[in-house]
């Protein structure tokens, strides 16, 4: 097993990527190609002959040395200052563009990297600045060496416009601005882009889905899916979301902060630590860890878990519509945006949905003509913040992909080239959208989204009555079955269905086939098809169901059932199902009434190979991805008490249960 493929086996997701980010700020971590990798794995590294590494593009340092000038005061409308590095290219002739990366993950992590090692520090400050840029990294407000107070989702717009103004005053300044970022840093660029700010030019927002309100009829705010907290969250908010920095004290002029800065260590202290929480030889959170977050009320859980403090109690607590999340920093459908942009994500990132619609978004909703017309997506084929790190032999958690590299770091360059040094480089001839179609295992591309020719194609639910694991009768066809039918399960709060989030589909395609032997998982499968179909764009379903109890949540999961029987995700869904007719209501449901529930599954792409079969499983639990539903009906944050919950799943000709999904050739249909 090569280093490059221990974090897509292990290390991928939202969790891992900021947890990686974190610990390299501490020195816990060395970054690896694009900072996921564990440090513990330099050991396995060193053993592993140099020709079974996996080959990447290759990345070039720019003609430039460059000068770093650390903690640049930049000064908010309120009198806060955010610490902000400069690098420079030395030697270079006229006014300079700027690359801006705002971060709550600290901007030291950037200049403490080797910029002489292409491999293990790629660091946008040096390599940018090396090919003519100056590269701005800061601090985000109340975070690291930042002034200020921080509060999740909040205050981006403004520090972003402010901090644009700063660039405004410098005599260096050549007027135009990228910015750069991937998870809450890429939320940060779609923050910027709400200030509409005249200076913006060339964005590139990488799993930006934080940055993501209601914009194109859906919910994301942060970490929302379906209504439900990601329950991770927690080791977050106990490292990287913590209120809690150490810095030097206020006041004092940038020549006395610089003369004793380094006496102090901003990093969060806490107890655990990550590597406390971690089993490195399972390459999961131990046992403990788990436990905690179980804990009811998961309101308590940070106190449980010995956290600082942090936004954790409004996250879990706050309902969708509820004040913290809509008066946050979020892209809604109202707002206006500035700024041409890259949309970079990856199709097993939790965010890639909103990548489309921020791509929408702006080509609507952007100031100017220019900004509308210059908007591109790339999607690659592996987790969060991934796409830098893809290779000759990609490996998506435990599904092989092939040769799927894509020179990242040379089209942001190419990018920045065109947007904010005005060049003639021929970007404008690139497709609007670049995406890996696994299955296929190669890259496509295509003008327009959705794709054209897309047909959206329903695979319709049936059993025998007995769907239940993989060993039941539940079948999916082409055509809506005549008789009707259901299937059951029981939903026990106390025995979720536990899926290891390193081991998630958003941590990569993992075979989820043991998973499978649960009674509580329902699986419909098509016969092994003939025919090759190509899947990709937005995927829907329709279930219709009923439950004796007033509110449950509502699982699905597309997969690809390959011939020797692993079975890999393609795209899921979840919904807390009090909110079925939107989320600005909780409406309960009547015991034993039969409700159609429609599921937006989000988009996903797949070629399903001849003799592979399509298969959906449905269930009510999914933790610690989603948060548990207590089925009382009651608040799920603060409530202790629970019960289980008897879950029927209806289909048939009166009640067609089936999941749509959007087939560019739709064939193999029997």
């Amino acid at each position: 097993m090569s280093i490059l493929r221990v974090p897509f086996k292990l290390l991928m997701g939202v969790l891992v990527s900021t947890v990686a980010k974190f610990l390299a700020a501490t020195g816990i971590v060395a970054l690896l190609v694009s900072g996921v990798a564990l440090a513990v794995a330099e050991e396995e590294q060193a053993a592993v002959p140099e020709q079974q590494v996996p080959e990447t593009v290759p990345f070039e340092k720019g003609p430039y040395e460059v000068r770093v000038e650390r903690s640049h005061f930049v000064e908010m409308r309120d009198g806060v200052r955010l610490m902000t590095d400069l690098y420079f290219p030395e030697g270079y002739e006229g006014k300079l563009p700027v690359v801006l990366e705002r971060t709550p993950y600290n901007k030291a992590t950037h200049r403490n990297s080797n910029p002489d090692d292409p491999i293990n520090s790629r660091s946008i400050g040096y390599y940018f600045a090396s090919h003519g840029y100056v590269v701005a990294v800061q601090d985000r407000r109340g975070k690291f060496e930042s002034e200020g107070e921080y509060t999740l989702g909040y205050g981006d717009v403004n520090d972003a416009e402010d901090t644009l103004d700063w660039f405004q005053e410098q005599e260096w300044f050549n007027g135009r601005v990228g910015m750069i970022g991937c998870s809450i840093p890429g939320g940060n660029v779609i923050k910027a882009a709400m200030s509409q700010h005249e200076t913006l030019k060339g964005l590139v927002p990488q799993s930006a889905a934080f940055g993501h309100g209601t914009a194109g009829g859906t919910m994301a705010k942060g970490f929302l899916r379906g209504g439900v907290q990601n329950m991770t969250m927690p080791i977050w908010t106990h490292t990287s979301g913590s209120k809690v920095f150490y810095r030097p004290p206020p006041g004092l002029s940038r020549e006395e902060y610089l003369a004793i800065v380094d006496f102090f260590d901003p990093a969060p202290k806490v107890s655990p630590t990550i590597m406390e929480m971690y089993d490195l030889e399972a390459g999961t959170f131990n046992k403990e860890t788990n436990d905690k977050l179980l804990h009811l009320p998961a309101v308590d859980i940070d106190d449980v878990m010995g956290s600082p403090p942090s936004d954790w109690d409004d996250m879990v607590a706050s309902k969708p519509m509820d004040p913290f999340w809509m008066n946050g920093d979020y892209l809604d459908d109202e707002d206006e945006v500035e700024g041409g942009a890259l949309h970079i994500n990856s199709w097993h990132d939790y965010g890639v949905n909103e990548t489309f619609l921020q791509f929408q978004h702006f080509q609507k909703k952007a100031k100017s003509q220019w900004a509308r017309d210059n908007q591109y997506v790339v999607i690659g084929p592996l987790g969060h913040c991934a796409l830098e790190s893809l290779t000759a032999q990609t490996v998506n958690g435990e599904r092989e992909l092939g040769d799927a590299r894509f020179d990242a770091w040379g089209t942001y360059l190419k990018w920045w080239d065109y947007t904010l040094k005005e060049q003639d480089n021929g970007f404008e001839n690139t497709p609007k959208i670049q995406y890996f179609l696994p299955g296929a295992n190669e890259w496509r591309s295509s003008e327009q989204w959705p794709i054209p020719g897309t047909s959206p194609t329903r695979l319709y639910l049936s059993s025998g009555g007995q769907a239940n694991t993989r060993e039941g009768d539940g079948e999916l066809s082409w055509a809506s079955p005549t008789a009707a039918g259901h299937d059951s399960y029981v939903y026990d709060p106390a025995d979720p269905v536990i899926v290891d989030y390193m081991r998630s589909i958003y941590s990569g395609a993992f075979d989820m086939s043991e998973i499978e032997t649960r009674e509580d998982i329902l699986v419909y499968s098509t016969t092994p098809l003939e025919e090759a179909v190509e899947m990709t764009g937005k995927i829907r379903a329709r279930i219709w169901l009923s439950t004796d109890v007033p509110d449950t949540d509502l699982s699905v999961t597309v997969l690809d059932v390959y011939p020797d029987g692993r079975v890999f995700p393609v795209q899921k869904s979840h919904l807390r199902l009090r909110y079925r007719e939107g989320f600005d209501k909780e409406v309960m449901m009547e015991p034993g009434k039969i409700y159609p529930i429609d599921l937006d599954m989000l988009v996903g792409a797949n070629l399903f190979n001849p003799g592979h079969s399509i298969r959906i499983e449905v269930t009510s639990s999914d933790f610690p991805g989603f948060a548990r539903n207590l089925n009382t009906g009651g608040d799920n944050a603060r409530d202790t008490e629970y019960q289980s919950a008897t879950v029927t799943i209806h289909h048939g000709a009166d009640r067609p249960s089936y999941v749509e999904l959007p087939l560019i050739s739709p064939t193999g249909r029997e």
